[in-house]
């Protein structure tokens, strides 16, 4: 009689150990499994984190991003700081408008371009004259490939060369030319040092027998310069010049300055692009028409701050209607899958401060001033978003735009044009201040300044206010000599506390939303090295659940073997008998 030993044993799938040939009829896989699994619990709970850090970071970015639209749309409102703060403030805007005493419109003879530190005003323009540009040209030759001896020197060789160059510019170059050239050979030898010249030549074709070489100053109102340097007489040769340079044998056009009369007083110009005879005003030159008086208003243009307001609004609302995504609970009392943020510290920290500023006074103005959004039309609804009424923001700032300046900006005042503000913090907490300076060498270097009596610090021209104090973060550029004494005057609008504000919460090094961001980013990083050390340790416990559950089917089965023995033998003993 024979008998077989049904033994368990481990085999892989894979790279998995796996139970077969289960002696004691249990699923001793999945007791494994389950076991394992058991083990993993804390990993499970570390990846649930992870999950729900990495929602709370890409939050944060739609947050980041929308807070950054926020405060672009304030950039123009808040009055920024710095030398050229004019330029970027909106509510400096000017637009120019004019009109023509004849029946010529004003933009055939002029255009006039203006920037913010244009000031308003009217004034008359006569266009007398418009700026040419120097040309001319040499004597014409039948052919453009002919040697420049054959066409013009009657069949004689010669060599010579010749200067070129700008009146006032300074520089100039020498053309080297001979009678084996031909008219494009020397277009090239002028054009390859145009940049030294100012002078640029090309070839005209007049008719199949006549093409002659123009050359062009490149820049209106200034007199080509040439003379003969050595060998041949080149500039007579070419047909460029019968005196060796002092006169022009064919001007096409002469070298005229471009001649205005702003209010009755002419004005002389090399070019017809004038930029410095009014501050921030540019006057293009096109036509002259001395007959013709032009009657030009530059008044202040308020539309782009009204547009940039509108645009603030939009982008709080943005902002808010996010907020409110991430407070959404369900009927059942469970946070919305859209909510990452529900309940989180640094968004509540955020929000609260934001409709702090958006909704609070400006401090420093006049007791009966309007101080706040809701006094020029930019009020909250119960949806916690801002609406405008457009009829009071726009009569405000047709009749009023100080009042909703005053609202918006960083307000300064001096009383010195020596000193201007160039920088400023965030915490304004003296509206009101004066400026003692102390220069008693007289030298434009202050050895000392106090602020309202506390001790400022000086770097240079630059007197700052010491940080702790109340005026830190502020920086003024002096530019005056000897001692003085200057009164001071400032208050910070909405946009520029909501600006400074969302600049700290969005900054790339240090900001809030930054920080917050790096600390879930150091947290998934040590919940993952958990989870590793984790999966390691529960690894190594299913190694151990496999051999021990292995070791038990082989003595189930091998028990079973001896039983199976002992009853064949049984059996048999009781069929002997």
């Amino acid at each position: 009689m024979s008998s077989s030993v049904q033994l368990g044993s481990v085999s892989l799938s894979g790279s998995s150990p796996r139970l077969t040939g289960s002696a004691s009829e249990l699923d001793t896989e999945t007791l494994v499994n389950a076991l394992t699994e058991a083990r993993r619990l804390p990993a499970v709970r570390f990846e649930n984190q992870i999950t729900e850090n990495e929602a709370k970071i890409a939050a944060y970015g739609e947050l980041r991003t929308m807070l950054g639209d926020m405060q672009s749309a304030l950039e123009g409102l808040r009055n920024p700081p710095g030398f050229f703060s004019a330029d970027e403030n909106l509510f400096e805007s000017k637009a120019a408008f004019f009109s023509s005493n004849t029946t010529t419109q004003p933009g055939e003879l002029l255009g006039i371009g203006v920037t913010n530190s244009a000031s308003a005003g009217s004034f008359e323009i006569i266009v007398d004259q418009i700026a040419t540009a120097r040309k001319f040209s040499g004597d014409s030759v039948s052919s453009s490939a002919a040697p420049l001896a054959d066409e013009l020197n009657g069949g004689t060789a010669f060599s010579g060369s010749f200067s070129l160059g700008l009146e006032g510019s300074g520089t100039s170059a020498t053309i080297n030319v001979d009678g084996t050239m031909d008219i494009n050979d020397v277009r090239g030898a002028i054009n390859a040092v145009s940049d030294e010249t100012g002078v640029t030549a090309s070839v005209l074709k007049v008719s199949d027998s006549d093409f002659r070489l123009v050359l062009t100053a490149n820049e209106t109102g200034k007199e080509v310069q040439m003379a003969n340097v050595a060998g041949d007489d080149a500039l007579n040769i070419l047909g460029l010049s019968t005196d060796g340079g002092t006169t022009f044998k064919n001007s096409i056009q002469a070298a005229d300055k471009a001649i205005i009369q702003v209010d009755g007083i002419a004005i002389t110009r090399d070019s017809n692009t004038i930029d410095d005879v009014l501050d921030g005003v540019t006057f293009e030159v096109f036509k002259a028409e001395p007959g013709t008086t032009l009657t030009v208003d530059i008044e202040q243009s308020l539309g782009a701050a009204k547009e940039q307001i509108v645009a603030f609004v939009e982008a709080y609302n943005t902002y808010r209607s996010f907020v409110a995504s991430q407070n959404v609970v369900s009927e059942t009392g469970e946070i919305g899958e859209g909510s990452p943020l529900f309940g989180d510290s640094t968004l509540r920290s955020i929000s609260q401060s934001i409709s702090n500023f958006t909704t609070g006074q400006v401090s420093g103005l006049d007791a009966n001033a309007l101080s706040s959004l809701a006094g020029i039309g930019v009020t909250m609804n119960q949806e916690n978003l801002l609406q405008i009424d457009e009829n009071k923001l726009d009569e405000l700032l047709l009749n009023d735009p100080d009042t909703v300046r005053d609202v918006f900006e960083f307000r300064f005042e001096s009383s010195s044009p020596d000193l201007v503000l160039f920088a400023r913090g965030n915490t304004l907490n003296d509206s009101d201040f004066t400026i003692e300076i102390t220069d008693a060498d007289n030298d434009g270097i202050a050895e000392s300044a106090t602020i309202d009596g506390v001790a400022a610090e000086i770097d240079g021209n630059a007197i700052k206010g010491v940080d702790g104090t109340a005026y830190e973060g502020l920086e003024f550029i002096w530019t005056g000599s000897g001692s003085t004494s200057i009164n001071v005057t400032a208050t910070q609008g909405v946009a520029e506390k909501l600006y400074n504000y969302i600049d700290g919460v969005i900054d790339d090094v240090d900001g809030t939303l930054t920080s917050a961001s790096d600390a879930l980013e150091d947290a998934n990083t040590e919940f993952t090295d958990e989870i590793a050390f984790i999966e390691e340790r529960a690894e190594t416990f299913r190694q151990s659940l496999i051999e021990r559950f292995a070791a038990m089917e082989a003595a189930l089965a091998l028990a079973d073997s001896m039983l199976q023995q002992v009853r064949a033998q049984t059996d048999a003993m009781t069929s002997d008998n």
